[in-house]
């Protein structure tokens, strides 16, 4: 079998068996795709061996200049694909398995909203809007949705109308994996708004059953959600470039210094392993390490 046909048959199986995101699956082609190109179409699978491997991260490392997170996800990708083919029989020797390279990624912590910027967004949010501004009351519902839950932006645009339980305060979250969970909507502003949105959203033109929609009528998708986002930012006086996921972390951050027991925090974000959850606790002790030094140098 060659290497384009083993990515094909990987790909179909992941479209159709595993039911990944339309996100994931390009990323996956287009990872895949890369190493095509290196390592020719037609070359025979049985043939690429770890020395292959070797000199694809050499190439995108020394000649191409990636940054070592992009390599990482390409290589990740890269032993995806072969873990199925070798589960498969359709090679017999992994060549990931003797494979000894590491790939270093820098230490980073999540970027979060400061508590100024928090202000900043919360006040240009309108839960008051009418129906004639129906575009700044429903981006200011999703806005208001993703900062109190910390929902993932492709987790916002697949909630459906049946998923939201209003008089249970409870929300259902179709996340990664297809692993179902909820949270839950305690502020009484944002669940009035939302009832509300829904009286509004009766009086529009559409057949979609998606929650948040555009003016016209259209589900909302992650892009438009970020364009909707930033425009909302910038509107606030917000410099710098605010993204779903920052306010993702803005959430578990200020969980966490709240005092909540990182285990709800893991649930509520739907890790599944804590300790994805667990790079927050480094970042409210970063913040408190950085106030304390302000404190004394003041």
């Amino acid at each position: 079998m060659t290497l384009q046909d083993a990515c094909q048959s990987f790909l179909s199986h992941c479209r159709s068996a595993v039911s990944l995101s339309e996100h994931t699956l390009r990323a996956y082609t287009f990872d895949l795709e890369d190493f095509q190109n290196h390592a020719q179409h037609e070359t025979n699978l049985s043939l690429l061996n770890k020395d292959d491997l070797r000199k694809f991260i050499r190439h995108l490392r020394e000649e191409r200049k990636l940054k070592e997170i992009t390599i990482k996800r390409r290589i990740a990708c890269l032993k995806l694909l072969f873990r199925w083919v070798q589960q498969e029989n359709m090679i017999s020797i992994n060549p990931f398995d003797n494979l000894n390279e590491r790939i270093r990624l820098p230490k980073r912590l999540p970027r979060a909203l400061g508590s100024e910027e928090i202000k900043l967004l919360t006040g240009a949010i309108n839960l008051e809007a009418t129906d004639k501004e129906f575009q700044e009351f429903v981006t200011g519902i999703a806005t208001k949705l993703l900062l109190t839950t910390g929902i993932r932006v492709g987790e916002l645009v697949k909630i459906d109308i049946e998923d939201l339980v209003l008089p249970d305060c409870s929300l259902k979250i179709q996340g990664k994996g297809n692993r179902q969970r909820l949270v839950y909507l305690f502020e009484p502003k944002l669940n009035q708004a939302i009832a509300r949105y829904l009286t509004i959203r009766l009086t529009r033109a559409t057949e979609t059953k998606k929650l948040f929609i555009t003016e016209a009528g259209i589900p909302f998708t992650t892009q438009k959600t970020r364009i909707l986002l930033g425009d909302l930012a910038s509107k606030a006086g917000i410099e710098r470039r605010i993204t779903p996921h920052m306010l993702r972390h803005t959430t578990a951050t200020q969980l966490l210094e709240a005092g909540l027991d990182i285990r709800y925090v893991q649930k509520l974000l739907g890790h599944q392993s804590i300790s994805t959850t667990e790079i927050y606790t480094h970042v409210t002790d970063h913040g408190l390490r950085t106030a304390l030094k302000r404190t004394y140098r003041d």
